[in-house]
């Protein structure tokens, strides 16, 4: 690995991280680790399970807004899916006297801001959400726009750390990889058999939530990202994720003639 700037902020731990990273090997816990390592390994894990909770104290307001009982059977397990996720992602940071129990009576996952609210990139929540789960779902069509665009974002998010040189966060992402995808694919399916009555609504709401997902790949020039590329966490740039998520939604809204 070539040294930059970036490896004069590092601690012995840390360098001895990158020289395991860069021959080639692989982190297997967490007593390995230590310093920035440890710390962005951990906000990655955070961010990821308060998003599922997040995500599923949103969908839950929906359940009964399905218009058969299919559609509700389907955001009712996306729900617990969603759940099931956060668990197993706070359950890895059990080994780091991380008492999950206590961390989510200590927020709100179900607290929205106004819809006109645009936080772009700034960090705008107590939890780690991503900050598009912020903002407030207007209606079950406004749900499904939202449900697909983020979920496309999330198989991308997760995809890259399903490549992680950090076992247990590796072992996380397989795992809730396919799950993500499949919460794409529903939305999808659920929003070709409503776009005939819907097309309008659905258009307003993809204008609403395309900026606001699309900051949930993170801000270009990221130092954070950089971190995380050094250490394997992530693969790519921030700005390739962003690319690549707007290929394949714009692809598949396109195909179903809702882009604004």
């Amino acid at each position: 690995m070539t040294p930059s700037h970036l490896d004069t902020q590092i601690s012995d731990e840390d360098a001895r991280l990158l020289s395991t990273i860069a021959a080639g090997g692989v982190i297997a816990d967490w007593q390995e680790t230590g310093g920035r390592f440890k710390e962005l390994a951990t906000s990655i894990i955070l961010q990821f399970a308060d998003s599922q909770m997040a995500g599923a104290a949103g969908f839950a307001d929906f359940i009964n807004q399905g218009t058969s009982i299919s559609d509700r059977l389907q955001i009712s397990k996306m729900v617990a899916e969603k759940m099931s996720m956060a668990k197993l992602a706070y359950d890895l940071l059990a080994g780091l006297n991380f008492n999950s129990d206590r961390y989510i009576a200590n927020h709100s996952f179900q607290a929205r801001v106004l819809r006109d609210t645009f936080f772009g990139f700034s960090r705008s929540s107590a939890d780690k959400r991503l900050n598009a789960l912020l903002y407030p779902l207007e209606s079950f069509d406004d749900m499904l726009i939202f449900t697909y665009l983020l979920a496309v974002m999330a198989k991308l998010l997760v995809g890259e750390f399903a490549d992680s040189r950090f076992a247990p966060l590796k072992e996380l992402a397989e795992h809730c990889l396919p799950i993500e995808s499949s919460h794409a694919d529903l939305a999808l399916e659920m929003l070709k058999k409503r776009i005939p009555q819907q097309r309008e609504k659905m258009q307003v709401s993809l204008a609403y939530w395309y900026p606001r997902v699309e900051t949930s790949a993170g801000p270009p020039d990221s130092l954070r990202n950089q971190w995380h590329r050094k250490f394997g966490l992530k693969q790519s740039q921030n700005v390739e994720i962003k690319e690549t998520w707007r290929k394949e939604v714009t692809s598949q809204l396109s195909a179903l003639e809702i882009l604004a």
